[in-house]
């Protein structure tokens, strides 16, 4: 059975601001809890009880502070080992929290969503789930108001989080008319950010599809000339009309008509498959061979290519094969490194970060060892995959603090995750991916009118949501 995990959440006495289990935007079913993740669960609450007490402030109250945020950490130390830095004068001291984090640091994430306002019924995502058997009853349930929706996206992306700049995206999954967010609402939210701000916040996808007939070239003029688009989102398992990166029949006129046209940006969701029949088109077993024929286009793979979680927690949850194979993920880096003249193939961490890294670390530390080991760090492209997670900060913390365990740099050669690496892929590498002026951006962003409204939200008392948008099983 799958609930809200907002649900869940309003039924608690405050909820860990690192969620502890994972959430599904729909596409997927989600893990149950793991035991681990119950025990993280239980240290977050003993630690927030004690400190709280010793400041004198309520559990709820304190997990929305920065000393929730290091509680979680701290409580996620305890359970899976010192995979995190932080120190326990953090969760006490918002001073000594502030006093680790880098300042103005560019984070440009290159995946978040909401759905378009009109939505008040179940989503596309929520009914071919339901229809697909994973949890019928979903089909019937309405998104709740303000959660999915424009207003709070700004909120949770912009006012409650350190990103600076993202790019709005959505999916291709079924007809226009059942898209979450059509192209025109994604459009509409990038310029009203960028309006609202006065300089460049959002950028925006248009959505691709090659299967419909009127999309090459009509549909591709009308989104690049009159809509201003920023790069294509692709989503090549589609149930009404799959289709591979390498069909030189349907996606190489999509391609060559995207140069025409100006737009070198391509993200394609790989991994995390719809069940069933279309399984086969989110392998990545087709992108080395588009990158080749196309080196003028940058193929930017969502999630990385992995498969999905359930195939990475043996029986016993006590972590991935001895091998560290990731299911997708590590075929896709064994296909860079047997053709390291491919320059133009970026694995982007939407959901598959949030995944791995609230279930099992070490998993996290094979995904980011072998991507950074296989493509670079300067290839790898941040993303959250937000608001489904809530805000995206949780996962700007665990990032920022995250560190490769010694035993796995010993065994498979895995480099150090260096600061350095860190700051390149939480945004420099998008940047530069859609000619971005770091540091022109960089001066003018923390004096626009975004930067100033999210300096009275917190000064008039900033209230986090601390909670996420997607499903958790129970």
């Amino acid at each position: 059975m799958w609930i809200k995990k907002t649900a869940k959440d309003a039924a608690g006495d405050g909820s860990s601001p690192v969620p502890t289990q994972i959430v599904s935007n729909e596409e997927f079913p989600p893990l149950p809890q793991t035991a681990d993740q119950k025990a993280v669960e239980y240290h977050v609450k003993e630690l927030a009880d004690k400190f709280a007490a010793r400041l004198g402030t309520t559990r709820r109250e304190f997990l929305k502070s920065t000393g929730g945020m290091a509680t979680s950490f701290l409580a996620m130390n305890a359970v899976f080992g010192c995979s995190y830095r932080v120190t326990e004068d953090e969760a006490l001291n918002q001073t000594a929290f502030l006093e680790g984090k880098p300042k103005n640091q560019f984070i440009f994430d290159a995946q978040t969503h909401h759905v378009k306002d009109s939505i008040t019924g179940p989503t596309m995502f929520r009914t071919l789930t339901g229809k697909a058997g994973l949890n019928p009853a979903l089909a019937d349930i309405a998104p709740g108001p303000d959660t999915l929706h424009r207003a709070n996206f700004v909120k949770e992306i912009f006012f409650d989080s350190d990103t600076v700049m993202a790019i709005m995206t959505g999916a291709v999954i079924g007809p226009p008319k059942h898209h979450a967010l059509p192209t025109p609402d994604m459009v509409e939210t990038r310029n009203r950010v960028n309006q609202a701000a006065g300089t460049r916040r959002m950028l925006s996808h248009g959505l691709a599809d090659p299967m419909d007939p009127a999309f090459v070239p009509e549909g591709m003029d009308w989104q690049v000339n009159e809509l201003g688009i920023d790069g294509w989102k692709c989503y090549t398992g589609n149930p009404t009309g799959a289709w591979r990166l390498d069909d030189q029949e349907k996606a190489y006129p999509f391609f060559e008509k995207s140069l025409e046209l100006g737009i070198r940006n391509i993200s394609i969701h790989k991994g995390l498959p719809l069940p069933g029949r279309y399984e086969s088109y989110f392998r990545p077993d087709d992108i080395m061979r588009a990158a080749k024929d196309f080196p003028d286009l940058n193929f930017i793979i969502y999630h990385a290519g992995m498969k999905h979680m359930m195939t990475m927690l043996p029986p016993g949850e006590s972590g991935i094969e001895a091998d560290g194979y990731l299911p997708w993920t590590t075929d896709l880096v064994r296909m860079q490194q047997e053709n390291p003249d491919v320059t133009n193939v970026y694995p982007e961490l939407g959901a598959v970060f949030g995944h791995s890294v609230v279930t099992h670390p070490d998993i996290c530390a094979h995904l980011l060892g072998q991507l950074i080991d296989g493509f670079g760090a300067e290839k790898v492209i941040w993303g959250t995959d937000c608001i489904w997670w809530g805000s995206p900060q949780w996962l700007i913390e665990a990032f920022r603090r995250f560190q490769m365990p010694e035993a796995l740099q010993e065994q498979f050669g895995y480099a150090a995750i260096s600061d350095a690496d860190k700051d390149i892929i939480f945004g420099k590498n998008l940047a530069r991916l859609y000619d971005v002026d770091v540091a022109a951006a960089r001066t003018a962003i923390p004096a626009d009118a975004l930067s100033g409204m999210k300096s009275a939200y917190i000064e008039h008392g900033a209230e986090p949501s601390n909670t996420q948008y997607g499903w958790v099983a129970v």
